[in-house]
């Protein structure tokens, strides 16, 4: 019976991995901007929820000691490093045709375009928080230092900004695929899994090419894929890394943060939370507040109102729309956010009020889950690190399952979040070696 349930689990978490996937590639808004973001978000949240389960009674969670590594042959290195680099090459070619296919346009969208005024006004030795002029308006700049300084990597070689995007979440993906190298796993179970993240890039490229070809996404995902890494390392000064990526790029996890660092509290003590917070602060002390923030400390007030104008516009039908239509990034049937728009009785500001108090609310609640979820799996012995992935993951799907700007584009981060979770887990029930 524990075998049959362990293969039944699979099944679901293998199912809702499929759906999730396609409610952003090939099934897009195939149900509606109703049905679609639920069916989007309860693939999400189950993907979380299995994982979970499978962790639990398979030990797929439970953390390895050193003599239960397996010893590695250089075959399967050398196999493995095969697989990936193909798989890294095909995949960039089709990148490099989005690239050709998109070039980078402010008209079609200035993100790219903001992020080379930010790194080409820095490098100028200008001031780098000031408005983004654009054809016929401005951008008031509100992204943190880590979501453009990486590319000072692009402007400097002249290379496509798209590019450094990809190198980082590659690096991030290897270094997942090299502790999966060296797991007891099967060399079938090696490959698929190793392909599972240049699949995904595969059919979201030809599905939604524009995802890659006026955004780049591909690095907050791989700063989170760090983040991963480094939750409950030995050292703080990594964990610390990988928490300061995060928050000076893509800040979505604002929530589950301090269920994080309570958890570190409870498991490693006060000094270990106290070292880490200290490495966070001098982060972002030396990359934000000092260069940029003490320049200026309203930088972040405006930020915040450019982003709530920035939300009432996107709540209105778009100039090149028909004028009945909803509003684009609402309808694209990722996120909760057109039930909110629906009610049409209230004007569009306070629909858009409501989403976001709802949106924190639950946000709120989550991370509450979290910390009481937290004690019932330490009861049972399963690995923290592997909880709080899992936890991780489940907070996303609900942080922008009710977004209420909802880019298409920030969706995947939720998406190759299920990578940490595949794999860790076995296909196989036996128990799994870790590094």
């Amino acid at each position: 019976m524990k075998g049959i349930a362990h293969y039944f689990w699979w099944t679901i978490l293998i199912t809702a991995l499929i759906i999730e996937l396609g409610m952003q590639t090939f099934w897009l808004n195939r149900f509606g901007y109703f049905v679609s973001p639920i069916v989007s978000i309860a693939a999400g949240l189950l993907i979380g929820v299995s994982a979970l389960i499978l962790a639990d009674r398979d030990d797929g969670g439970k953390r390895v000691t050193d003599a239960q590594r397996i010893n590695v042959p250089l075959w399967r290195y050398a196999v493995s490093g095969l697989v990936f680099l193909i798989a890294a090459i095909y995949c960039g070619t089709l990148l490099s045709n989005i690239m050709q296919e998109f070039p980078v346009n402010a008209s079609a969208s200035d993100i790219i375009p903001s992020l080379e005024m930010y790194v080409k006004r820095l490098l100028a030795g200008e001031t780098v928080y000031k408005p983004l002029p654009f054809d016929g308006y401005e951008v008031d700049p509100t992204y943190y230092p880590l979501l453009w300084g990486p590319y000072i990597f692009s402007e400097v070689l002249q290379i496509d900004y798209r590019w450094t995007a990809y190198t980082v979440f590659l690096l991030a993906v290897f270094w997942y695929q090299y502790r999966l190298v060296r797991q007891d796993v099967s060399l079938v179970e090696l490959i698929i899994k190793m392909l599972v993240p240049f699949v995904w890039i595969y059919l979201i490229a030809y599905n939604v090419p524009g995802t890659y070809g006026m955004a780049v996404e591909l690095l907050p995902i791989g700063f989170y894929l760090f983040l991963g890494l480094s939750v409950f390392n030995k050292r703080p000064w990594i964990m610390a890394l990988g928490i300061l990526l995060c928050l000076l790029s893509r800040y979505a996890f604002t929530f589950w943060l301090p269920m994080y660092m309570l958890i570190l509290w409870f498991e490693r003590g006060f000094k270990t939370v106290f070292q880490t917070s200290l490495y966070v602060l001098l982060g972002v002390t030396l990359l934000y507040i000092i260069p940029f923030l003490s320049k200026d400390w309203t930088i972040i007030t405006k930020g915040l109102e450019y982003y709530e104008k920035t939300a009432v516009g996107q709540w209105q039908t778009q100039p090149w729309q028909a004028p009945d239509s909803a509003p684009h990034h609402l309808a694209n049937g990722l996120s909760m956010a057109m039930y909110f728009y629906s009610y049409e009785e209230y004007t569009v500001e306070d629909r858009l009020t409501y989403n976001r108090k709802i949106h924190m609310a639950l946000c709120a609640a989550v991370a509450l889950f979290i910390l009481f979820g937290y004690f019932f799996f330490r009861k049972r012995g399963m690995d923290t690190q592997f909880y709080l992935l899992a936890a991780l993951k489940i907070y996303l799907v609900i942080f922008y399952g009710f977004f209420y700007v909802p880019f298409s584009y920030l969706f995947q981060l939720p998406l190759f979040m299920s990578l940490p979770l595949l794999y860790r887990l076995r296909f196989r029930k036996k128990q799994l070696a870790t590094s």
